[in-house]
């Protein structure tokens, strides 16, 4: 079957499920994706950590020196879910990662706080661990997302708050395995609508 990625990414999978119109205009119809300041701001931070550079903002900067880190920033994570004849090719990418992959964190910037239950539910965490499982058969145990709040100002800039807050969670075998049956559930579908397009 033909699809728009040899791969199937968590962005792809949240967007085909909520919803599969705005999956094929996004990723068949080349439509482009709207960017906020918010989502602008987050970027501006995840490239700070990548390329270990200052952004010139000291609050920026201080906050950023203290995002905790392991020894690769924007792990790659690659892998092929096999289950049963179906072969599915994931990826994603962690924002921080050990180099055997026992343990990786997240960073989430935004106004809007996480709790330890969302936190515990985020499928972005489960889909990674079902990459890693799939690729060193075993879930890591060492997982965390780093919130770092932000505010909006009267004239619209967004800007970091200065705190942090650092969520310890875990994901089961039972998670994962939910997690498979959504992507196989997904993928199917994704290649279904792509061969009825093509038609």
């Amino acid at each position: 079957m033909i699809r728009p990625r040899p791969y199937l990414s968590w962005s792809q999978l949240t967007l085909f499920e909520s919803s599969p119109e705005r999956y094929l205009d996004v990723y068949i119809n080349k439509k482009r994706i709207f960017i906020n300041r918010g989502m602008a701001l987050g970027k501006e931070i995840a490239d700070a950590l990548e390329n270990g550079e200052v952004t010139g903002d000291p609050i920026k900067d201080l906050v950023i020196s203290q995002i905790p880190k392991f020894e690769i920033i924007e792990a790659e994570l690659e892998a092929t879910l096999k289950l049963g004849k179906t072969e599915i090719p994931l990826y994603g990418k962690a924002d921080t990662a050990k180099k055997n992959l026992t343990a990786f964190k997240e960073y989430k910037t935004g106004q809007t706080s996480w709790s330890q239950k969302q936190v515990d539910n985020h499928g972005q965490i489960t889909f990674y661990c079902t990459i890693i499982r799939a690729r060193t058969g075993k879930i890591p145990q060492d997982i965390e997302l780093v919130y770092i709040p932000t505010k909006r100002l009267p004239d619209g800039i967004v800007e970091l708050t200065g705190d942090m807050y650092r969520i310890k969670t875990s994901r089961t075998l039972m998670d994962v395995l939910k997690m498979e049956v959504r992507i196989k559930k997904a993928w199917e579908a994704i290649g279904k609508m792509c061969e009825e397009e093509l038609l």
